[in-house]
């Protein structure tokens, strides 16, 4: 396992997740509008639901080429994984093509086909969250049998499964919101709905964000407290380059999951949140950061 697989284990993890979360914010913000009477909900709700679209058809299409042509991926999925690893795959394209429907769709089916995708990528980021935690154990290797997959399904009873699922999860949120509060950010060109609606949005955005943050940070915390110490070794193998500091710096970068959201947390609080669109991309590359650090010690 190299620092690539890693570093991709998160993105798989966070993307897919997000993908599960972004469509019930949709469903979620459309009903805001009917009840409170507001259009900047509805505006809100489009644009999470044209980046839905976008992360869907981008992983659908990962995935499925991966497959297709016998990819990094598909190599290690022999056995018992590779029946797991189709299902995703199938799930994931079928929760993408929904949420390329719901852009098409009359008002009467686009909340249905929103909860049908969100559904489909629930159904896909379960069995996302199977394969990396196999990854993480070593279980997944391009030669693993009946007696690593029974391993893997036993070890799913342990407090240390549940963990990596809540981290999972909080990731996936924190994701998903960083993600559309950087898409409202990109789409202000396109979308001119007025400085008042970006003003709501990012606001609105940045909250959610940094809440889901904080949650992921208990985690964090919870998770750091039962492995404080990582082999010098391991470290060194995941950060080639960092010779004898690589313990220090895996363990510092951890740090960057609460200063992406000390970055949420200080947008939401702006006047004006678009003055401080930088703070967006930074915490998501922090969060990235963060996640990979936290993941080595799972």
């Amino acid at each position: 396992m190299t620092v690539f697989h890693f570093l991709a284990a998160v993105v798989i993890l966070m993307v897919g997740l997000a993908c599960t979360i972004l469509p019930f914010a949709s469903v979620w913000d459309r009903r805001l509008a009917v009840a409170r009477r507001r259009s900047l909900y509805d505006k809100s709700a489009s644009q999470v639901e044209s980046l839905t679209a976008v992360l869907g058809a981008l992983i659908a299409a990962a995935f499925g080429a991966d497959l297709l042509l016998s990819g990094s991926i598909d190599r290690l999925m022999t056995g018992e994984w590779r029946i797991v690893w189709e299902g995703m795959v199938m799930m994931h394209a079928f929760a993408a093509l929904c949420a390329v429907i719901v852009l098409y769709s009359k008002r009467g089916l686009r909340n249905a086909f929103s909860v049908l995708s969100g559904l489909a990528f629930a159904a896909a980021s379960c069995l996302c969250v199977l394969l990396v935690w196999a990854f993480l154990m070593g279980a997944v290797h391009g030669s693993s049998g009946l007696e690593a997959f029974g391993v893997v399904l036993a070890s799913m009873k342990s407090a240390d499964f549940v963990l990596f699922v809540l981290f999972s999860i909080m990731l996936g949120a924190s994701g998903g919101y960083g993600l559309a509060l950087c898409w409202h950010i990109l789409l202000r060109n396109r979308d001119d709905f007025g400085r008042d609606y970006y003003s709501f949005v990012l606001g609105m955005r940045s909250r959610q964000a940094s809440c889901a943050g904080l949650f992921l940070i208990m985690v964090t915390a919870v998770q750091y407290s039962l492995y404080p110490q990582l082999s010098k070794d391991w470290a060194l193998s995941r950060l080639p380059f960092a010779g004898e500091y690589a313990e220090a710096i895996l363990t510092g970068g951890m740090l960057c999951l609460p200063a992406a959201f000390a970055l949420w947390y200080s947008m939401s609080l702006a006047a004006l949140p678009m003055q401080k669109r930088s703070y967006a991309f930074l915490a998501m590359l922090l969060l990235v950061t963060g996640a990979y650090c936290l993941l080595i010690r799972i």
